[in-house]
């Protein structure tokens, strides 16, 4: 086994010239990077290729018992049908590894803490071997956490950490840094657009004012737009329901006649402040930039109403969280967890990046999420 590990390891470390954070920069100048083909984490010039990936779980014997590993989100929506997507993928992979793996994939209706925590709680007295959970709210989830921990369940945060758990890492989007990247963005746009002047206002909607990466993006945005001499409002909580969200943009736009821009922090926020400009009839005189890469976010950007969106790669969230449960079954937790992630355990975040979309490389990126297999419901055309 020992042997084993060693052949693991040298097969799936690679180098490459790239600069400190180089998938959030290069996202934030407009490139869209190369998702498919490999991971880089800011600060390293490690990466981890796909390839490697696939084949990682398959240097090493498997365990003798099946295993049922647990994959929960938020809310019924597009963006977690793509972490579905990629987690049902590791469990193909893992299953053609000869592993006995069953991933299961759960989300409630819409954001449900007191859902998550059930969910959880029957997945620790089924005895699964692992569960990646994207807790709505990151502290009401910490003694779960730390219930399955104490039944020897490992658990991992994905899309949406829970830093003051007990959790034994992060794969998911660095939310501060998107967050910038979404004020770049916004700051490139105001200018585009002629629509950049001090003290302009802008607006900010989303779906939750607890959840850990909601506020972290929110941040992150205000650090890079407010010293650029921006007026940031005080956002607009819409507790998940794009109805509302609706409601609510409508209403902003209506009591700040001067607002120059919006942001939109959840996957349906961005549509809903397009579809609320494009009703006020101040398309071109509102800066949208949003987050999340669904049909209804592309669809304004084809339509010149929204002018960017911070794509998530959520589908690696689900995939290579799958991999690293089963992963520390063979190995242990410890030996994955510092296989998957440089510097572990002074550093316990695995980030999947982001991609800036907008009109001009729209196409490109659409080559991008459907060479690797991703449910995608539209086109760039």
């Amino acid at each position: 086994m020992t042997e084993e590990k060693k052949v693991g390891r040298r097969a799936f470390i690679g180098t490459v010239a790239g600069t400190i954070g180089g998938l959030v920069v290069g996202a934030a100048a407009g490139w869209v990077a190369k998702p498919a083909e490999r991971i880089q984490l800011p600060g390293e010039t490690v990466t981890r290729t796909v390839t490697e990936m696939r084949t990682v779980t398959a240097t090493a014997p498997a365990p003798t018992k099946p295993m049922k590993i647990g994959v929960i989100g938020k809310s019924v929506h597009p963006y977690w049908s793509v972490v579905d997507k990629g987690s049902a993928k590791a469990g193909e992979e893992l299953k053609k590894a000869g592993l006995d793996v069953t991933v299961s994939f759960w989300v409630p209706y819409k954001e449900d803490v007191p859902a998550q925590l059930k969910t959880m709680d029957s997945y620790i007295a089924e005895g699964y071997a692992g569960i990646a959970v994207a807790p709505s709210d990151p502290d009401a989830i910490i003694p779960i956490i730390r219930k399955a921990l104490d039944a020897r369940i490992p658990v991992i945060t994905i899309d949406t950490d829970a830093p003051n758990s007990d959790r034994l890492a992060y794969l998911g989007t660095d939310n501060y840094m998107a967050g910038r990247a979404a004020g770049e963005a916004m700051l490139e746009a105001l200018k585009k657009m002629g629509l950049a002047k001090p003290g302009g206002k802008i607006a900010m909607g989303t779906g939750s004012l607890t959840a850990r990466n909601s506020l972290e993006r929110m941040q992150g945005f205000r650090d890079v737009v407010e010293p650029a001499g921006y007026t940031v409002l005080e956002p607009v909580n819409d507790n998940e329901d794009a109805a509302k969200a609706l409601e609510l943009a409508a209403a902003t736009l209506a009591a700040n006649p001067d607002l120059i821009g919006a942001f939109g922090v959840y996957a349906y926020n961005g549509p809903a402040w397009a579809r609320a400009v494009e009703e006020a009839g101040k398309v071109g005189k509102i800066a949208i930039v949003e987050f999340d890469a669904t049909k209804e976010n592309i669809e304004p950007i084809k339509a010149g109403i929204v002018y960017a969106t911070v794509a998530q790669r959520q589908y690696f969230m689900g995939y290579y969280g799958a991999k690293l449960l089963a992963l520390m079954n063979q190995w242990g937790w410890e030996s994955a967890l510092r296989f998957y992630i440089p510097r572990y355990p002074s550093n316990k975040i695995f980030d999947t990046g982001v991609d800036i979309v907008k009109k001009e490389n729209l196409k490109a990126y659409y080559e991008e999420v459907v060479g690797r297999g991703e449910p995608v419901d539209w086109t760039p055309d």
